[in-house]
């Protein structure tokens, strides 16, 4: 992504958001908890990392990881709530908590834009967790002055260009990489993921419509997907691997 990173050793954090947190209903009559992520979550988050498939992954940090380092881990949790926003969604475990999907976002220099990326875990998918995460990301962002959030997809990884279609992103072409589409909406835009969620046949039909041909010609499998371009994702890891 191209917002610019900050050195997270030394930060200013600021009062916790508390009203962001929230309860979120599963199927089978389980709640989880979506909430702001906390410092001591580093732990957490690297479970939760490992946990995900090796695609999953890969879609997550447009890269082959095989787990979060520390510093990476700390670099996610530690933020200041103003510049970076961090959510996890987590159920209880005993008398722990463990992370079931994660979403952050960080603003460009001047505060017009937040750049995202989230990650539902394998077996926690099609349950809604991707459309309130975005919801979030968007109020969060909107609390803190900023109009757009973008991110930029792997033109490979159609069904989290379907959830972006289905939350009332655009997707356009990237204008540096082919493997790459970049998504972007306005925070204050309505959200349409309840309403396009029960219509599987119109989102493959808005798919179809919305991306390009070369695009289906990677989805296709004639051309290899390669971790490429400048994402907030792989500038992180270029500088902790």
């Amino acid at each position: 992504m191209q917002a610019s990173l900050r050195e997270t050793a030394t930060y200013s954090i600021h009062a916790y958001p508390a009203h962001l947190i929230n309860s979120i209903a599963l199927r089978r009559g389980r709640r989880a908890t979506l909430r702001p992520v906390l410092p001591q979550d580093a732990e957490l988050e690297q479970q939760f990392v490992a946990t995900l498939s090796q695609g999953a992954r890969f879609n997550r940090f447009h890269g082959n990881l095989c787990g979060l380092s520390e510093k990476l881990a700390e670099q996610i949790t530690c933020i200041d709530y103003v510049h970076q926003m961090g959510f996890v969604v987590t159920l209880p475990e005993g008398d722990d908590e463990v992370v079931i999907a994660d979403a952050c976002y960080v603003l460009s220099d001047d505060g017009d834009t937040a750049e995202f990326a989230i990650a539902v875990s394998d077996g926690w998918q099609r349950q809604g967790l991707g459309s309130q995460l975005i919801e979030a990301l968007c109020d969060a962002a909107r609390r803190g002055g900023a109009r757009w959030l973008y991110g930029e997809v792997l033109a490979a990884n159609a069904s989290m260009i379907g959830l972006m279609i289905r939350c009332g992103f655009t997707v356009r072409p990237h204008p540096g990489d082919e493997q790459l589409v970049r998504v972007e909406r306005s925070v204050y835009a309505p959200m349409k993921a309840r309403r396009a969620v029960r219509r599987p046949n119109r989102l493959l039909a808005a798919l179809n419509h919305a991306l390009p041909r070369w695009l289906q010609r990677v989805q296709g499998g004639t051309a290899k997907v390669t971790p490429a371009g400048r994402s907030y994702e792989r500038q992180l890891l270029g500088r902790v691997m």
